[in-house]
């Protein structure tokens, strides 16, 4: 029987620039890595801003078997096998209203994600950009109000990265207290519920399988990223980051290859451990007379 890495029993990677490169796949590195670390004994779930749906083909490359993803930015825990929900936080309706009809005023392309997919109401070039980095098709619909306002996990806004960043500050401030906006990626501004993040979805986990936080890990590089790298009981920032993950993180991965950049940050922990297995042995044989 495999004995959990450090005392670690479970980690939460992120997908985008941190399991996976600019390319969207898993590169061997970083594959065979996420593996001695299942193998070592550490449970697996990939945390991501990504939709369920989206999420799945990394689940599954990875043979991570039956249990959740955290997708939504954390709005949303499925499990993959049975579909059941395991934590579900849509956004307040009227606060839905009001950023769509904010985001298209601004000349923006806007997107919903439901359980069942991301929903967009035209093809824009920034909608077929998004398309291109996710394996299951938009839901194309005549209108988003249409589809009404509720059941909605999270809203983005898509379009020029110096305007999305630009505006980041001020948006947030003005929908504080209705929805959490951050900046992921460049030309992505997310608006989720006030209290959804991967922090929160990670607890839930945590929580059911009855592990502890000082025995969870957590693997991220992005603005979205901080909650569970503060929360988890050792979160490690990959050091192509951004500067908020770094500076939430305990530990940030060796520099290097972007690309296998995870790898080097399980590394670290798998080392560790086994130095300390190695030291508890030691130990022990010491004492016996």
């Amino acid at each position: 029987m495999s004995v959990p890495a450090g005392g670690f029993r479970l980690a939460a990677i992120d997908i985008d620039d941190t399991l996976v490169g600019h390319d969207a796949r898993i590169g061997a590195e970083n594959r065979h890595a996420v593996r001695a670390l299942v193998g070592s004994g550490v449970r697996v779930v990939l945390a991501s801003g990504r939709s369920h749906a989206n999420m799945l083909r990394f689940h599954h490359e990875l043979a991570l078997g039956d249990g959740p993803v955290i997708s939504a930015q954390g709005a949303m825990v499925r499990d993959v096998e049975s579909g059941q929900f395991w934590h579900r936080d849509t956004a307040p309706e009227a606060a839905v209203e009001r950023a769509t009809v904010e985001g298209f005023q601004r000349g923006l392309t806007v997107q919903h994600y439901r359980g069942d997919g991301i929903y967009i109401q035209a093809r824009t070039e920034w909608n077929d950009y998004d398309q291109s980095r996710n394996a299951t098709p938009h839901v194309l619909v005549p209108s988003l109000e249409e589809t009404g306002w509720d059941g909605v996990f999270k809203v983005i806004w898509l379009g020029d990265p110096d305007e999305i960043a630009a505006r980041a500050p001020e948006v947030r401030a003005r929908y504080a207290g209705e929805l959490a906006v951050v900046e992921t990626d460049p030309g992505y501004l997310e608006l989720t519920p006030p209290h959804a993040n991967k922090a929160v979805a990670l607890q839930v986990v945590a929580d059911r399988l009855g592990i502890g936080r000082e025995q969870v890990l957590a693997f991220g590089d992005g603005n979205n990223d901080v909650g569970m790298l503060s929360w988890a009981g050792l979160g490690i920032a990959m050091s192509h980051g951004r500067a908020s993950a770094r500076e939430a993180a305990d530990l940030v991965s060796p520099g290097g290859d972007a690309e296998s950049a995870l790898a080097r940050a399980i590394a670290l922990v798998l080392a560790a451990a086994g130095g300390a297995e190695e030291r508890e042995v030691v130990g022990a044989g010491a004492g016996v007379g």
